[in-house]
């Protein structure tokens, strides 16, 4: 296989520092890099990459150290730029690579933005032939709903799934930001209609230390995905703005952000780590529902530096762990311990 001049030099500059792991805990599922990158800020002109040869070197840059899982959406960027535009890039940077086979393609579709969700099995065709066009391939690898409709016909997005795996246009399926039963009412159905041979292979939704709140006692969510063997891919694992705004942990200021910037730079001297963001990743990283963060950074020098959080998983202690969950909001003994006051500050 032709692997490029920069690719080879990376490689053997820093390697590969990212294991893979099984998505999910069914035969079938793909296996699949323990970290993946997000593309909310391709073609984003405010604080992204806008051009195919930026795009082709933080590809090859994440391949190198072993990350090949790159997660998508129709609507991105939300901001600096077009809907479509992050897809579009990437599809064309990723030919330049000749990198295809050795990634996984995420692609994510549903959202019209500014209010509207739409499931219907025109709109998904639509989407997805859209998709297959601007990324120059014949399949995706994982396609995510990706979010919950309320107007949703099981049925209908049950065989489009069906058809489109034996179209081979679509090898995986799965979902974002669902609600259990969501999750469970098309799984079912999908069960009925393809008998029993396409699961749902993974759930995404928001999981960091500044919003672990799908983690909570009082929340079914993150219990959810671990009861069915899947690892969810965790959108904004160090606080990011999902529409493309500023950092809302390491940005933005306020008494919250304080409280739990201070209990990750504890815990980071007690682990000799200087970086909080990379104490945020390893306290992401260390939970036994094994997440997969979906890094959102498009410097390659902060991405090299995220991936060392890989070095220090099953370094974390219990009373640090618990340390920093609880200034994020996560409570321990339930409601008593939690003031929301400072969480919603």
């Amino acid at each position: 296989m032709f692997v490029p001049l920069f690719l080879t030099f990376i490689v053997t500059s820093f390697g590969a520092s990212v294991p893979t792991i099984k998505l999910c805990k069914y035969e079938s599922c793909p296996t699949v890099s323990r970290m993946g990158m997000g593309t909310l800020h391709l073609g984003d002109s405010i604080s992204g990459l806008t051009t195919v040869e930026e795009v082709q070197e933080w590809i090859e840059s994440a391949v190198s150290m072993g990350i090949t899982l790159f997660d998508l959406a129709d609507v991105y960027p939300v901001k600096g730029g077009d809907a479509g535009a992050s897809a579009t890039l990437f599809g064309q940077a990723l030919a330049k690579t000749g990198l295809r086979d050795q990634v996984t393609i995420v692609g994510k579709m549903d959202i019209i933005f500014p209010n509207a969700i739409d499931t219907s099995r025109e709109h998904l065709q639509n989407t997805l032939d859209w998709y297959l066009n601007v990324l120059q391939t014949d399949h995706l690898d994982i396609l995510l709903l990706h979010y919950s409709n309320s107007f949703m016909n099981a049925t209908e997005v049950s065989q489009f799934f069906v058809d489109m795996r034996a179209a081979g246009k679509v090898l995986h399926f799965g979902v974002s930001n669902h609600y259990p039963s969501k999750f469970d009412l098309l799984q079912s159905t999908l069960d009925d209609l393809s008998g029993g041979s396409i699961k749902l292979v993974t759930h995404e939704f928001e999981a960091s230390v500044w919003n672990p709140s799908y983690m909570n006692y009082d929340n079914a969510i993150a219990d959810h995905a671990y009861k069915l063997g899947l690892h969810p891919l965790a959108w904004c694992p160090l606080g990011g703005d999902p529409v493309g705004g500023l950092n809302r942990l390491f940005v933005r200021k306020g008494t919250r952000q304080l409280s739990i910037l201070r209990a990750l730079g504890q815990v980071g001297k007690e682990m000799g780590i200087e970086d909080e963001g990379v104490v945020a990743l390893v306290w992401l990283l260390s939970h036994p529902l094994e997440f997969i963060p979906l890094l959102g950074t498009t410097n390659l020098n902060r991405m090299q530096l995220q991936v060392t959080a890989m070095s220090y998983v099953g370094s974390m202690t219990n009373d640090q762990w618990w340390s920093i969950a609880g200034k994020g909001g996560l409570c321990p003994l339930g409601d008593s311990q939690c003031n929301y006051s400072e969480y919603m500050a």
